[in-house]
């Protein structure tokens, strides 16, 4: 598996887990403030799962390795510029 198969596998699998959380978060019944433990566990798991596509894109984007066309493939569904932020689900 070459690095660029790799990464494409990482960022599809922390992408694909993110989807189905963001599902999980629009099924839930709206949380009471502060009370909800679920909710609140699923909004930070949602937080973290941002920051680890974050932390995926800079290291591919600053990467040494890849191409220019490697990067703007792996890139290219989600640019770090473009890419919903935390507070969207």
């Amino acid at each position: 598996m070459t690095l660029e198969e790799r990464y494409a596998a990482i960022r599809a699998h922390l992408s694909s887990h993110r989807r189905a959380l963001a599902e999980e978060i629009g099924r839930h019944p709206r949380p009471i403030t502060a009370c909800d433990v679920h909710f609140n566990r699923m909004l930070e798991e949602r937080a973290a799962l941002a920051g680890e596509l974050d932390r995926l894109d800079a290291l591919i984007e600053n990467s040494a390795i890849l191409t220019p066309d490697a990067k703007a493939r792996l890139l290219g569904a989600y640019p770090l510029r473009t890419r919903p932020t935390m507070s969207s689900p």
